[in-house]
């Protein structure tokens, strides 16, 4: 197999478990169906859409049945307690993101797999908004067991949902370089593809994953960044693998623009908070290392060219002339 074919080739998905349950391949089914394209982005979003909105209704109904007859009690069987538990309609929105996070790390840069994840994203944020019960431990005797949430205003942070990305980023970062070979290995695409993913979702303002973006491991003030002066080929393996991870939030104008108009915002980050990012000290940090990688024969051929592009589309993000890109 060429790399041409490795880089443009997707990634087994990692989306089974042996511990899933009904309920869990019944979602997994969908989102597969959905990547494949045996399903649009737009009835995908439907079909989980109402199952979660029929879902919440059903427990709520059953929650309600079960205290009429069994006031203040709680089943002992285990499947009966599940039944009656109440809606839950948060950790089924969770549990879906997390697993659409996954598969971002399968497909490649505009591969039509990542298309569909992202139109599925957007199709969700464009359903008819609605309101169902959600379950929340009360905080003060007299509080309400429920509170309606609202589906699906897919913006920002809504719902935290960022962190669901940031378990599967514990999947596929990597601190410490183990393939002999220079990029592209494995881990090098997996890492590559999430990052391209994340990237353009938060570019989007679908989810806010702007702390999870790479390029500040290309700097060599950070602390995973190896020492070079050795001249260990793995070091050079490492920067090169994230360097093609990294500008994947440059490539794309709507996401360069996107973190260039970010970093305006601030000269400079006064905080050591990770998920404080952008600023134009650290754009010209970026550019200026992706430089140096660019003429850099260690570095391998394709950190080096698109080090190279990223550093011109960053000079047209500068000058404004990004659009026709």
């Amino acid at each position: 197999m060429t790399e041409e074919v490795v880089f443009d080739t997707p990634l087994s998905l990692n989306l089974y478990e042996d511990f899933d349950d009904d309920e869990d391949l019944w979602y997994k089914g969908i989102l597969v169906s959905l990547v494949t394209g045996d399903v649009t982005p737009t009835q995908a979003a439907i079909d989980i859409d109402t199952y979660i909105t029929q879902l919440a209704n059903q427990r709520y109904e059953a929650y309600q049945e079960y205290q009429e007859l069994h006031p203040g009690q709680t089943p002992t069987d285990e499947e009966e307690r599940d039944r009656v538990s109440g809606p839950n309609p948060r950790g089924d929105v969770e549990m879906l993101i997390q697993w659409a996070a996954r598969l971002c790390s399968a497909f490649p840069p505009s591969h039509a797999g990542q298309e569909r994840i992202i139109s599925f994203l957007e199709a969700l944020r464009d359903l008819p908004r609605h309101k169902v019960l959600n379950v929340v431990f009360p905080r003060e005797e007299g509080d309400g067991m429920y509170t309606a949430m609202e589906l699906w205003p897919l913006r920002g942070r809504w719902l935290s949902l960022q962190q669901e990305f940031r378990y599967i980023e514990d999947e596929v970062i990597y601190r410490t370089y183990r393939a002999k070979q220079p990029p592209p290995s494995e881990p090098d695409l997996r890492w590559r593809n999430f990052q391209s993913a994340i990237a353009r979702i938060t570019a989007l303002d679908l989810i806010n994953c702007d702390f999870m973006c790479s390029l500040g491991l290309i700097i060599p003030s950070h602390s995973w960044y190896p020492d070079l002066e050795d001249g260990n080929a793995e070091g050079f393996n490492w920067v090169a693998g994230q360097v093609i991870a990294a500008v994947q939030w440059l490539l794309r104008p709507e996401v360069g623009r996107y973190v260039y108009q970010q970093c305006r915002n601030a000269d400079t980050v006064a905080s050591d908070d990770r998920r404080v990012i952008w600023s134009l000290e650290k754009w010209g940090q970026w550019k200026e290392q992706l430089a140096r990688v660019g003429e850099e024969q260690r570095f391998g051929v394709h950190a080096r060219e698109l080090a190279k592009l990223a550093c011109q589309r960053m000079a047209l993000y500068e000058r404004g002339d990004a659009v026709e890109l």
